[in-house]
């Protein structure tokens, strides 16, 4: 690891001339008030401050809405070739906020887990990241400090974090960060953990919102609240839509289907997006349907969170506390206050 100072014109113009080699996808405005992961293009803006978390978290440039997987044709003789569609082509995803990292940190796990997703991990293995450091609540909606996601950095091949008095300091954290650190005119510094620890105590006491009780007491609560009414209450006004799955940066499930083309002879095998809230999610063969109810549906989905998953792969809670959810919810629907009523049912 090495440290390095800079100034926020450098950055911008070493991101700018990474763009003019390979993808870079940073976050740029969409529309009147929202940004989105986007490819830099020679008249886009790079700027760091005026930001508001994208409408889909960095991670989906990884897994697309709908992937090809593979195509098939049959020969004349009848002998079908089978043709895999993975894509192993270099990209840069710039700007990626702590909370962010960890989404894709958690998702490096679960894609590994099993039988390792070869089209995952090939981009996954082809993608430089750009951390960028939060100093100040990205939103008001934002609880990632109480769910330890602030200071994640794993993952990032570069992180950088803006000081008090304006430079940057840009820690180099992989071989790969070498690499694209190599040519740049960055001073080195040899005190950088210190200065980052002095960035860090200047933060505010109060990051985002935050919860009662520490985050590793929630996994124990929601673990004693499977038959709690508040999943009811939370879903009331619920249209199952499955946007809170689909803006998430830890949700990853997908369908997959196969289809033929009209020459009947070739086709290929796609994967699409699915969510655990929509309500045909847990049906299967036969017609029965595991989880019909929405509150059946919003308990398994804040349990994978706060429950399942943490406890199978031991790295704290698996929301990332970005808020997107409750943001985009057309119902107003917020993980953090099915959390928080929760901790707080029983109480006197």
């Amino acid at each position: 690891m090495s440290y390095y100072l800079t100034t926020q014109q450098n950055i911008n113009n070493w991101i700018k001339g990474m763009a003019t080699e390979n993808p870079v996808y940073f976050p740029i405005k969409h529309g009147h008030a929202s940004y989105k992961f986007a490819k830099l293009e020679a008249d886009s803006e790079v700027q760091f401050e005026q930001y508001t978390p994208t409408l889909l978290p960095p991670v989906k440039v990884l897994i697309p809405a709908r992937e090809e997987l593979l195509s098939f044709k049959k020969d004349s003789e009848g002998n079908t070739e089978i043709n895999s569609s993975i894509d192993d082509s270099f990209r840069v995803l710039a700007g990626v906020r702590p909370c962010d990292l960890k989404g894709i940190h958690l998702i490096d796990l679960f894609f590994k887990d099993g039988v390792p997703d070869a089209y995952y991990l090939s981009r996954r293995e082809n993608t430089a990241i750009i951390g960028w450091a939060c100093t100040s609540p990205c939103n008001s909606q934002a609880f990632c400090a109480a769910v330890d996601s602030l200071q994640h950095t794993e993952g990032a091949d570069i992180f950088i974090t803006r000081l008090k008095h304006g430079d940057l300091l840009v820690e180099v954290l992989t071989n790969l960060g070498e690499q694209m650190a190599a040519g740049t005119d960055w001073q080195p510094c040899e005190d950088g953990p210190a200065i980052k620890v002095g960035s860090v105590a200047s933060m505010p006491e109060e990051f985002g919102r935050s919860f009662p009780v520490p985050v590793q007491e929630i996994f124990k609560k929601v673990s004693q609240k499977s038959k709690s009414p508040v999943w009811a209450k939370h879903v009331e006004r619920c249209f199952s839509c499955g946007t809170c799955n689909l803006v998430c940066p830890t949700c990853y499930c997908f369908d997959v289907s196969d289809d033929v083309n009209l020459d009947v002879v070739s086709g290929n095998r796609t994967r699409t997006w699915d969510g655990c809230m929509l309500p045909h999610f847990a049906a299967v063969g036969g017609g029965h349907n595991f989880r019909p109810d929405p509150a059946a549906r919003q308990r398994h989905r804040v349990k994978r969170k706060f429950e399942y998953l943490p406890g199978k792969y031991s790295q704290g809670a698996v929301c990332v506390g970005c808020g997107r959810c409750g943001r985009q919810c057309t119902a107003d629907i917020d993980i953090f206050d099915i959390i928080t009523d929760l901790i707080h049912e029983g109480e006197l």
